[in-house]
């Protein structure tokens, strides 16, 4: 049985965050949340801006609070997010982003919670130019730690910040294996609401529309790899949304032959309702800190193509839970799709291997677990 205590009372920790809108960084913090209430963690909610969310999406948490900020030095906000921590007996402040990591070391400089940053971002953002060296370097002598999803971004970091070394650890992320299964009834539905011939496979891509989530390589890689097929009953469908002016640069990329095999779905919040209905995750991202969609798919049964970046490698078995290319380009990507395709029990064995590679690794109680041994630490 875990103490969870704090001084004989419930432990309280307060996420704070950038925002709260949709994305991969909110259903992490989510997962985390009520991994953390399974085990009898108090949790709560900070947003920097705005939620960009509706209360009931908030109902995880046991209180919230919209600082509203107008810059890291807006000493109203300062204000108020110190005496929220005073008022409701907040132990631990995890930080999941830069700004929110400053924004609680200059509230609480001295004296206050335990502070943690979990570092969630891309290589090229939050570590790139020397000031925001400089300033996680000068925010890293306040916080207790800093937590990276991956092994690749734990080494990244310690080697791109003045930063020491003892106080950096990785806990990859967690998920809902109740809500991400493989679920024969589920994957039906999906393909009867889309209309999803007999025999057909169904590549999925997910993502946001910049750059760095390779939307972009998606359809080229499964526009390239139909035309040299044509054997293949195929589509490949598109979960996400971006700018007006992304979106319309994407569809543009889609030839006409193929127009009618490539959908559009937009953002949706029921991902667990779709990815059972895929054959294959087709990632094309170009930098990815872990890649929360791929083990939401691996645990719906669904192998993954996508490239050796970033911390992929930690998240998908290359050869045995999907296949990694080389590079994040088109050409690479669609040899991969033709070579986890050859095979239909080859395909097969590599969806159940993804299942049991997710149950094993993913688990919302392991993530919760791990991260209650950092607070715990830091509280010591």
């Amino acid at each position: 049985m875990l103490d969870v205590s704090r001084n004989g009372s419930t432990m309280k920790v307060l996420h704070l965050t950038l925002s709260y809108g949709q994305g991969g960084r909110r259903e992490a913090i989510v997962a985390l949340a009520r991994g953390l209430a399974d085990l009898g963690i108090e949790c709560h909610l900070g947003c920097l801006d705005e939620f960009d969310s509706a209360p009931e999406e908030r109902t995880s948490f046991s209180g919230a609070i919209n600082l509203e900020r107008n810059g890291v030095f807006d000493l109203a906000a300062l204000s108020q997010l110190r005496v929220y921590c005073r008022e409701h007996g907040i132990d631990v402040v995890h930080a999941h982003d830069a700004a929110s990591e400053a924004m609680a070391a200059l509230a609480m400089p001295v004296a206050g919670p335990a502070l943690l940053m979990t570092f969630h971002r891309t290589r090229s953002i939050e570590t790139a130019r020397l000031r925001d060296r400089l300033r996680n370097a000068l925010v890293g002598l306040r916080v207790g730690a800093v937590v990276t999803a991956s092994q690749e971004r734990l080494r990244h970091y310690v080697a791109s910040n003045y930063v020491n070394p003892d106080k950096v650890s990785c806990v990859p992320l967690g998920i809902d294996l109740d809500r991400f299964r493989d679920d024969p009834r589920l994957r039906l539905e999906m393909r009867e609401r889309s209309g999803v011939r007999n025999g057909e496979l169904v590549v999925g891509a997910v993502g946001h529309f910049g750059e760095v989530k390779g939307i972009d390589l998606a359809i080229g890689a499964f526009q390239s790899f139909a035309r040299d097929h044509p054997e293949h009953d195929i589509r490949l469908v598109i979960l996400g949304q971006g700018s007006a002016e992304r979106e319309a640069t994407l569809r543009a990329m889609v030839l006409p032959e193929f127009s009618g095999r490539i959908f559009f779905e937009g953002f949706r919040s029921d991902p667990e309702n779709w990815f059972p209905g895929f054959d294959v995750l087709l990632h094309g991202a170009r930098d990815e800190a872990f890649g929360l969609v791929l083990a939401e798919a691996q645990a719906c049964g669904v192998p993954v193509v996508a490239a050796k970046v970033g911390g992929i490698p930690e998240v998908v078995l290359d050869g045995r839970t999907g296949y990694l290319a080389a590079s994040a380009a088109i050409a690479p990507l669609a040899d991969k799709l033709q070579q986890l395709l050859a095979s239909e029990s080859g395909h097969r064995q590599m969806g159940r291997q993804a299942v049991e590679h997710a149950q094993r690794q993913f688990s919302r109680r392991r993530y919760a677990e791990d991260y209650l041994q950092v607070y715990r630490r830091l509280l010591a």
